[in-house]
């Protein structure tokens, strides 16, 4: 009796092997296909011709989710990536510092059905200056074309993309906040989604007790007289903020006449202290969002879905001071919108979380997925 049981159990095994277990193995191997990951590079029109030298041709990275290669038929939306001041498309492809490996997220957010199959691209906007702020400017090039113009036209070309607003979003860290915030904001028959983490520059240090404590690295970049003088070297906040700044004035206060630069700074030194220049002040609030919400106010109303956020431990003091306002100036206008200020995180460390948590599941909520 003993046997024949032992037999029995022998025959239900072998029978779970051959007939109940490959159900299981392709489960699992659906589970564990993964998207592919190419790099490719564009040349464009618009980024021709700036005053630093910069190349025209740049790099993306293009993340295809794992149904691309298996439904040749589908088409799908897309998000767009830009990243941070320093950064590259490698910030969000590789697990090098400060970069965050997104194919592996989007697999396995893919995988349990967290977020549905997109393709993400994150193109490069680095220069010179170690950042071009996705702006459009006569000395860096006109790099917030090439973003929402030539980057997307590139992408719904070359691969099965919704090429159609509803089904692209834009999102971005730092100063790929800033981007994803002025050029969505710009651009709603492109982007119809937004979600900007820890962006910068959404407004500016425009109170008066502000306007009273410049920094004092604005004295110091307005006596270099070369290029030279400024640090590759970002490890140190000297060198750090002494590009920003230039890169800043390079992208917001552009001037081909003024060597060594080609840029205006909007503080002068006058009797040996700073004080504001109104013209160029003003440039620069001509690009930054809280002063063109009128501007774009339909563009604005007109969006699925926008998000901007910063942990409570963040460390740039201006993301701290003038996020808030922007968010007051949106309410203010009756401008759907969603802006948190999570628990913890400084600049960088909760990246990666915000992604899988809640940059990819907006937008898998919010675009549209419709195939023809």
């Amino acid at each position: 009796m003993f046997v024949q049981n032992q037999f029995k159990g022998v025959l239900i095994f072998f029978f779970l092997i051959l007939f109940v277990c490959p159900a299981f193995g392709q489960e699992g191997a659906k589970r564990k296909v993964s998207g592919k990951l190419l790099e490719v590079k564009i040349t464009s029109s618009s980024l021709k011709g700036n005053l630093l030298g910069d190349p025209a041709e740049q790099t993306i990275a293009v993340y295809l989710p794992p149904g691309y290669e298996t439904s040749p038929k589908k088409r799908y939306p897309v998000v767009y990536l830009l990243h941070g001041y320093g950064g590259s498309s490698r910030t969000w492809t590789t697990d090098e510092p400060y970069s965050f490996n997104v194919p592996p997220l989007m697999d396995a957010l893919i995988a349990v059905g967290k977020t549905r199959e997109m393709i993400v691209v994150a193109p490069s906007a680095n220069n010179s200056y170690h950042g071009s702020f996705y702006a459009n400017s006569t000395v860096t090039g006109n790099w917030e074309d090439y973003i929402y113009r030539d980057v997307v036209a590139y992408i719904d070309v070359n691969y099965r993309t919704l090429a159609r607003a509803s089904s692209r979003g834009i999102a971005g860290h730092s100063m790929g906040g800033y981007g994803a915030v002025a050029i969505g904001m710009k651009h709603a028959d492109v982007f119809s989604a937004i979600y900007a983490h820890a962006p910068c520059c959404l407004g500016l240090s425009d109170t008066e007790e502000e306007l009273k404590n410049p920094s004092p690295l604005w004295k110091l970049v307005s006596g270099y007289i070369s290029r030279e003088q400024l640090s590759a070297n970002l490890d140190s906040d000297k060198n750090l903020y002494a590009n920003l700044f230039v890169a800043m004035s390079a992208a917001f206060s552009p001037n081909a006449a003024r060597k060594p630069f080609y840029a205006d700074f909007p503080f002068d030194v006058r009797d040996g202290k700073l004080q504001l220049n109104e013209a160029v002040n003003a440039k620069w609030k001509s690009k930054t969002p809280i002063y063109l919400i009128d501007d774009y106010k339909q563009n604005l109303l007109s969006l699925r879905g926008f998000v901007f956020e910063f942990g409570a431990k963040e460390v740039f003091e201006s993301i701290r001071t003038t996020t808030p306002r922007f968010s007051k100036a949106l309410a203010e206008r009756g401008i759907p919108h969603r802006f948190e200020i999570y628990e913890g995180g400084t600049h960088e460390s909760k990246v990666k979380e915000r992604l899988e948590k809640h940059v990819f599941p907006f937008f898998s909520e919010k675009l549209d997925f419709s195939n023809p």
